[in-house]
Order: structure tokens, then C-alpha cells, then sequence
């Protein structure tokens, strides 16, 4: 399928519902994506579980693909080529595994994992879209908010009990088990702990969205870690913590990030030199509700480790692992599940391409007040995540929004509005909004001076 006839595919998609201009595809979508990452349900058809969320990335998955590597919303960038590779490797793995017969489940495994990373490039383009996406997080909180309660105090997923009579959806398992005499809240997610990862990246994008703004800024801060807090799960809350020590740092320091970095490099090598324990064992142990499941997750590390090493190419796939009798099936990092699944090389080409984004994001000489303290706000909740997910395993509609908060960022270094000179501007005057038909040469006059970089690709053409 060429990549003209599946951008027809996906402005068909947009026609069929009312949308007919090509710069409104991007504002049409957005709010789609929420509204199916909302929806817990799903149907199986031909033996695959479809949501709404997996049918919006099956379409949009090969155009958007088709749009980055064109060089249509920014510049290809190194961590597009490594997210590419992170896919195609998952794809290789899972066949070499299973064999050609589990293709659908393979590319499903793809377009799930990756897919959300192109959503979140694509139809995030600029500070003006960025905000758009913090605005619709924000008020997915807030309809959230009375389901939450009420199965905070009952334990009854009310949007599940709903939808349940009509189509598969959610439903509480063992690991709902009541703390604190409340109920943990599923919401519209499969487990808790989803629940929670979602809620929490609101907090540092709101403290610094709200410039200005101090009664706004810790009232959403406050209403996003409350939304969190009913996960009642660990590492969820060890976001929260993790964003507000960074804000604080950044609040004292005036923002010495590099010193932040030597710091704890320094601290980490004492700690494990001094203690028997390593201090990533510390911080499982001090920082998890019930020290039994700090043991767990330690005991997962060990043996899951010890897979991922037996099967350091392509993983183990779908296959169950190797671990004692008395140890859950549970995965609770990450990381480590994706080196066990698909071998090591899958992880590595995420981790290169998280480093390159945090580098480049810092990098970037962005003009503007308000630009430079949404990136910190972005960086913030990402540094946030990618730690906890060393604690926790994240899949469905929470990864996703993970990968598309990630590809949400790359306008920062991508997008040449971000990088002119705004500083007289206010930030609703921001060109770097929905750009879903961008990819038009550049003005030739225009009232902005060019930048030096600019210069002198034009004197290079």
C-alpha cells in the first residue's frame, strides 16, 4: 500500500465523521485518541481482542509511519530510526519464536507498543498542540473523578458494569484487594497500577503549564496526585513523588540538571559500595505498601534476569519463563520484560532512543519562556516514568499513552516554530499547532529574522 493511498485512508476516516479539512484532521484525532483510550471495552474478531484504541492505531499506523520517515512533521530524527528498529526487532522476535503463524500477533504486539509513539509525533507538532494534549489529560482526570470515588468506597468499575452486558471490558482480579479499608480503582484501565501511571503524568505538565498562575498550578498538582493516590499502588505514587522532588530541584537550583545527574551517579556508587544491599533493593524495599511484594519484585528481577540471559537475542516471546513455584507469572519491570520478551536488543534500541530524546529535547535552543518550561515539565514526568517502570510493568491503553507522551515531545527538536524567536510573543500566537496537512515549504518573507542554522541551509541550497 503506498503511503499516498494510506493518507487517503485516514482523511476517509476523518470525512466519514464530519471532517473534511486537511489542517482539522490533527484536532479531530486527538481528542478521538482520548475518547478510545477511555473506552474499556473491546470484541474479539477472527480470534484478536479489538478496542476502539487498537482499531484507531491499526489505521493510522502505516500512514503516520509513512508521514515521519517522509520528513513531513519534522525533520527523521535518530530516535525515529530507533523506534522503527524497536518495532521491526519485536516483529523479527515474536516470528522467530512463534513462526508465521502468530504474524497477527505479532503485528498487533507492534502496532500497540509503537503505534501511540507515532500518534503522539504526528498530531503533536508544537507548544500550542502540546498544551492541547495536557488540556485533554487533564479533563480525562476530571470525568474520571466520581467513577473513581464511588470505587474507591464500593470496589464496582461503574463504566465496566455498564458496558459489560454489550462488550468484553475490565474486571477486578486478585490484585484489587482493598488497602487502607478503601477499594484500589481500576477506572476505565486493566489493572490499578495503570490507572495510576495515567493519572500521574498530569502533575509536573500542570505545575509548569500554569505559568504565573500559583492558586491553578497546585490545585491541578493536588487534584492529579488525589486522582493517583486511588490507585492506592506504589509505584504510581513514586511518580508523583519523583516529579515533585525534580520540580523541587529545579525551583532551588534554577535548573543545574547536570549537577543533579553527577550527584546521583556519586550517591549510587557509595550506597552500593557501602551496603550489602544494592541501592536499587533499597529503594524497592523503603518505597512499596507491603514489604512482601518489595521481596517479590526483587525475586522477579533475579529469575527474570536469568531468563532474559538464557534468550538474549529474541526473548521468549508469548512463552511463560522459567521461576520457582511460589513466585507470581507477574513481571513487574518494564525493562526486563522487554529484554525476556523479545531479547535484548529490543530494549536497547528503546533505551538509546529515550537517552537521544532527553539529549536532544535539553539541547535545543528554544526561544520563549513558556516553551522552555513546558520542555521541563516534559522531561520531568518522563524522567518520572521511566524510572518507576524499573518497579512496574505497564500494557492496553496506559502503555500506549506512555509512547504517545513520548513522540508528544519530539516537536521540541523538531519543530522549527519552536526554535525562532518568540520571546515578545504570547504564546497563543505559537505557529506550532495541529499540523496533521503540514509539510509546506517554508515562507520565503517573513517578519522573523533567520536563525543562523537556517541561513545556512539555504545557502547550502
Amino acid at each position: 500500500m503506498s503511503s499516498t493511498t494510506d493518507t487517503n485512508l485516514t482523511r476517509r476516516v476523518a470525512e466519514a465523521m464530519g471532517v473534511r479539512d486537511g489542517a482539522a484532521v490533527a484536532s479531530f484525532l486527538m481528542p478521538l485518541y482520548f475518547i478510545c483510550t477511555l473506552l474499556p471495552i473491546s470484541l474479539t474478531i477472527a480470534g484478536q481482542s479489538l478496542s476502539p484504541l487498537r482499531v484507531l492505531l491499526l489505521v493510522l499506523f502505516i500512514p503516520f509511519a509513512a508521514r515521519i520517515l517522509q520528513g513531513k512533521v519534522g525533520r527523521v530524527t535518530p530516535v525515529d530510526l530507533l523506534m522503527a528498529a524497536h518495532a521491526a526487532w519485536i516483529f523479527l522476535a515474536l516470528i522467530v519464536v512463534h513462526g508465521t503463524s502468530r504474524i497477527p500477533y505479532a503485528g498487533i504486539t507492534v502496532v500497540e507498543l509503537v503505534g501511540g509513539y507515532l500518534l503522539g509525533r504526528v498530531l503533536v507538532r508544537g507548544v500550542d498542540d502540546y498544551r492541547r494534549m495536557i488540556r485533554f489529560l487533564l479533563n480525562s482526570l476530571i470525568f474520571l473523578l466520581p467513577f473513581a470515588l464511588i470505587e474507591l468506597i464500593t470496589g464496582t468499575i461503574v463504566i465496566a458494569e455498564i458496558v459489560g452486558n454489550v462488550f468484553e471490558t475490565i474486571s477486578r482480579g486478585r490484585s484489587a484487594y482493598g488497602r487502607m479499608g478503601l477499594e484500589r480503582v481500576y477506572a476505565v484501565f486493566a489493572h490499578p497500577i495503570l490507572y495510576g501511571l495515567f493519572c500521574s503524568l498530569a502533575i509536573a505538565n500542570l505545575y509548569y503549564m500554569a505559568r504565573g498562575k500559583g492558586f491553578l498550578r497546585f490545585t491541578g498538582m493536588l487534584f492529579a496526585t488525589f486522582m493517583t493516590f486511588m490507585s492506592l499502588s506504589s509505584a504510581p505514587l513514586l511518580a508523583c513523588m519523583l516529579q515533585f522532588m525534580l520540580i523541587a530541584w529545579d525551583k532551588i537550583t534554577k535548573g543545574k540538571w547536570k549537577l543533579l545527574i553527577i550527584l546521583s551517579i556519586t550517591f549510587y556508587v557509595v550506597i552500593d559500595s557501602l551496603s550489602n544491599r544494592t541501592p536499587v533493593t533499597i529503594l524497592i524495599e523503603t518505597l512499596t505498601f507491603n514489604a512482601s511484594t518489595g521481596w517479590t519484585r526483587i525475586a522477579i528481577f533475579e529469575y527474570g534476569m536469568r531468563n532474559a540471559m538464557a534468550n538474549p537475542l529474541f526473548g521468549i516471546g508469548f512463552n511463560d519463563w522459567v521461576r520457582p513455584f511460589w513466585l507470581t507469572s507477574s513481571v513487574d519491570n518494564f525493562w526486563l520484560f522487554t529484554a525476556m520478551s523479545y531479547g535484548f536488543p529490543a530494549v536497547i534500541f528503546l533505551i538509546i532512543a529515550m537517552l537521544i530524546h532527553f539529549a536532544a529535547s535539553m539541547r535545543a535552543q528554544l526561544k520563549g519562556d513558556d516553551r522552555l518550561r513546558i520542555r521541563t515539565g516534559h522531561l520531568i514526568t518522563l524522567a518520572a516514568i521511566c524510572f518507576t517502570l524499573a518497579t512496574v510493568h505497564m500494557w492496553g491503553a496506559a502503555a500506549v499513552f506512555v509512547m504517545f507522551y513520548i513522540g508528544s515531545g519530539a516537536w521540541i527538536y523538531t519543530s522549527e516554530s519552536a526554535l525562532r524567536d518568540a520571546d515578545d510573543e504570547p504564546i497563543e500566537e505559537d505557529s506550532g499547532s495541529s499540523t496533521y496537512a503540514r509539510g509546506q515549504a517554508e515562507p520565503r518573507y517573513t517578519r522573523f529574522a533567520p536563525s543562523k542554522k537556517r541561513q545556512d541551509r539555504r545557502e547550502r541550497r
